[in-house]
């Protein structure tokens, strides 16, 4: 059976983005040459931003504003270049998930209500990738914009650019001015497009392997209105509720297809485990540092519109991933009650009927076993690590807002 492949605004969005940086599908050998290409050039520039807020660290250390904001960015490049390195070494595994996603998701050959679970499973990756890609990219563009507006009315020498660069060239002077401004522009864009993309992709993977089990359960429920898919048996037109022996091919269909998103599941944990691992360890960093930037310091209004996009786009970020982690791990063990739904209680007590029983209670113990990706294998991602983060991101500002109280105010 051919299959009809349709797309949509997210999976359409995190394409481009992949593309982008080099972490697609080379279908010949000019786009592979391209894609190693985007690849060298992404990991340049966001070690040469990273660079930057290490150098600015250095010179800033003794002022604790300046000091804590640069921590800010250089916390989250470093998450940024350990993800493309760590998705780098998975590369192999990480483009097999995509090719089995445009195999086995991606095509529309599904009935009238498994069409209507695929559409709101897009429609949920849409507003996911979309909130995300919005707060991610407004921040970039109003890092970029900051410093326009405010060099506005001053004089060449004192001209500001996005990142300072403490280095002793004339900077500030045209044409160095323009080339610097330009070169940390695209690279800022770059890195700001690399950090968003391996988490909209992520999210697409495991809401759609939650579509599919979804959609497995509605089959298990519904075995016995698979004679459509028998048409050159000579009984279709009877009840197959005692056609045990179709029953249990149409059962041992949905095995397979249990075992292929388990193998799904289990391959998406390998490739982002450590990549999970380090968004928690980190997120609750980024927030308070965040928090800190937009409630406890004086900023002027382009600084507080970057902070207020910054802050935005990492919570929007912490939620995207842990709901789709957990919307897998919840639908693979419902996959245990749809199996014990299907009407296997009136199938007879022959051949089939034996097997079909039997299969039945081997799936049940296997999806007892939930689907899910861990933080390298620690604990389960899931929404309860979204509340564990903020709850740590407040306790350490509380901790920074304490600390950055000045003794002779008390």
């Amino acid at each position: 059976m051919r299959l009809k492949y349709t797309t949509d605004v997210s999976i359409g969005l995190t394409t481009f983005y992949l593309k982008i940086t080099g972490f697609w599908l080379a279908v010949n050998r000019v786009r592979e040459c391209f894609r190693s290409v985007a690849v060298i050039y992404t990991a340049f520039t966001v070690l040469f931003c990273l660079g930057i807020q290490i150098r600015g660290l250095y010179f800033c250390w003794a002022d604790f504003t300046i000091s804590t904001f640069i921590a800010c960015n250089a916390v989250g490049l470093v998450m940024n270049f350990s993800k493309l390195f760590l998705v780098f070494i998975q590369k192999k595994k990480f483009l097999q998930l995509i090719r089995f996603m445009q195999k086995n998701f991606w095509h529309s050959n599904y009935d009238f209500y498994e069409k209507r679970i695929v559409a709101s499973v897009k429609k949920m990756c849409t507003y996911l990738v979309c909130t995300f890609s919005f707060f991610s990219q407004f921040t970039v563009v109003s890092y970029c914009i900051r410093p326009a507006i405010s060099n506005v009315g001053k004089n060449e020498s004192d001209r500001a650019l996005i990142f300072p660069m403490w280095l002793d060239l004339p900077l500030s002077k045209t044409p160095y001015f323009e080339i610097t401004y330009v070169i940390q522009a695209l690279s800022l864009y770059q890195s700001g497009v690399s950090y968003l993309c391996f988490d909209n992709i992520f999210s697409i993977m495991c809401l759609h392997a939650a579509g599919q089990f979804r959609i497995l359960q509605y089959r298990m429920t519904n075995i016995h209105k698979v004679k459509n898919l028998y048409e050159d048996n000579e009984n279709s037109n009877k009840d197959v509720l005692y056609l045990s022996d179709v029953c249990v091919a149409a059962f041992r269909e949905c095995i397979r297809q249990h075992q292929i998103l388990i193998e799904f599941c289990k391959i998406v944990d390998e490739v982002f485990r450590v990549i999970m691992l380090l968004q928690v360890l980190t997120f609750s960093m980024l927030v308070c540092l965040a928090g800190y930037q937009l409630f406890l310091v004086d900023l002027n209004v382009p600084m507080r519109i970057s902070i207020i996009f910054f802050l935005s786009a990492n919570m929007c970020q912490l939620w995207m991933f842990t709901y789709s982690c957990d919307t897998m791990t919840r639908e693979s063990l419902r996959v245990a009650v749809a199996a014990y739904e299907a009407p296997w209680i009136y199938l007879p007590m022959d051949k089939f009927g034996k097997i079909i029983r039997k299969d039945l209670q081997i799936v049940i113990m296997r999806s007892r076993k939930a689907c899910q990706v861990t933080a390298c294998q620690f604990f389960a991602v899931s929404l309860e690590t979204y509340t564990r983060i903020m709850s740590t991101a407040m306790s350490y500002f509380t901790l920074l807002k304490q600390g950055s109280i000045d003794p002779a105010d008390t």
